[in-house]
């Protein structure tokens, strides 16, 4: 019995044995040479800022190449408002860019992989070669700054054709929403996946662009309803203004009181209450500049009306010289805002 028993325990020593080089042969020789471990692969290399694990599993020239043209044509389609040349102009010197932006891409990728932020140092600004190739701008502009990662949903893998697709999901900030990236690998000489290719990264910066163009179209509709509403009162209390002074004189006390009043309480409170409803809306990233127009706007007027009220009660001429500069500043910043409210919304 006591050899029988050691015979049976060998047998399963040995069988473990085998089970272990099976399992190791399997997960050495079979899983490491799937696409599903490349995938995991990348995501290990970017937690552990390990740059040579990320480039054997990325192939990074592929990948920002074929990245960068799907930007370039995601952007064209979304010039709906421009001519034909005007897009053809916009390609020409987009794909002029082409080169030294991807350089510029690559190393910032580097950097990424190693610090894990997209962030430059001082002395990483100072020594870049061109210091125009900001690829900060170009992420915002495709949207990646605002996205993270949330997974992989499947990844479907064609032996024919040496060829695999990892369906990543992340979520998009700004149209606060999921969007699945399709990846596509490839499998190597070696054995190894790698990703060559976001196939639908066009897609990606369409669905970006129109969920910014959504939220302009918001703010414009909100904006041009406030604008709309005081704009109407301000004629209203032009009117009577000018009735005021037609009825009286500048030189009539009663006369210069009552438009003082009309200052105080009808037209210096109209302007402080457009500022605060304009402060109030949502403003997205390229309305940020008319925003600050109208704002300034508002406060120019703000200045005008305390100082023509003080005018009418101090007669000082230096009083109602400041007044008429901040009118006058406000009456030039409204052509601005006019034109830059109407290319906003596409109209010529």
């Amino acid at each position: 019995m006591g050899k029988n028993l050691r015979r049976k325990c060998m047998l399963g020593g040995i069988i473990l044995v085998l089970l272990f080089i099976a399992v190791a042969y399997a997960y050495f020789r079979v899983y490491t040479k799937t696409p599903e471990y490349a995938v995991k692969q990348v995501e290990s290399a970017i937690e552990t800022h390990d740059k040579a694990k990320f480039s054997r599993y990325v192939n990074m020239d592929s990948v920002l190449d074929s990245s960068y043209d799907a930007f370039v044509a995601a952007l064209i389609k979304a010039q709906n408002s421009e001519g034909a040349e005007a897009k053809a102009a916009i390609e020409d010197f987009v794909h002029m860019m082409k080169a030294p932006l991807i350089s510029s891409f690559k190393m910032a990728t580097d950097h990424y992989i190693e610090t894990g932020t997209w962030e430059q140092s001082a002395d990483d600004e100072k020594n870049k070669k061109n210091p125009s190739m900001d690829v900060e701008q170009i992420l915002e502009k495709t949207g990646l700054l605002e996205t993270t990662f949330r997974g992989i949903d499947t990844i479907e893998a064609n032996d024919a054709t040496g060829t695999a697709v990892a369906h990543v999901q992340v979520f998009q900030q700004e149209a606060n929403d999921i969007f699945v990236f399709d990846v596509k690998l490839e499998r190597q000489d070696s054995g190894d996946w790698q990703i060559v290719e976001i196939t639908n990264f066009q897609a990606f910066v369409s669905f970006v662009v129109a969920a910014r163009q959504e939220k302009l179209k918001v703010y414009a509709d909100t904006t041009e309803k406030i604008q709309s509403i005081h704009n109407t009162a301000m004629l209203r209390a032009q009117d009577n203004f000018m009735q005021t002074l037609s009825d009286g004189s500048l030189g009539n006390e009663e006369t210069r009181m009552a438009l003082k009043r009309l200052m105080e309480e009808t037209i210096l409170p109209d302007w402080q209450q457009r500022k605060s409803e304009l402060e109030a809306v949502d403003v997205p990233a390229a309305a940020q500049s008319l925003q600050h127009l109208r704002l300034k706007i508002c406060d120019l007027h703000i200045d005008y009306a305390e100082g023509y009220a003080a005018w009418l009660e101090d007669k000082k001429a230096e009083t109602i010289r400041e007044a008429e500069r901040q009118l006058k500043q406000a009456r030039t910043l409204e052509q601005e805002e006019r034109f830059l409210a109407r290319r906003m919304s596409g109209q010529k």
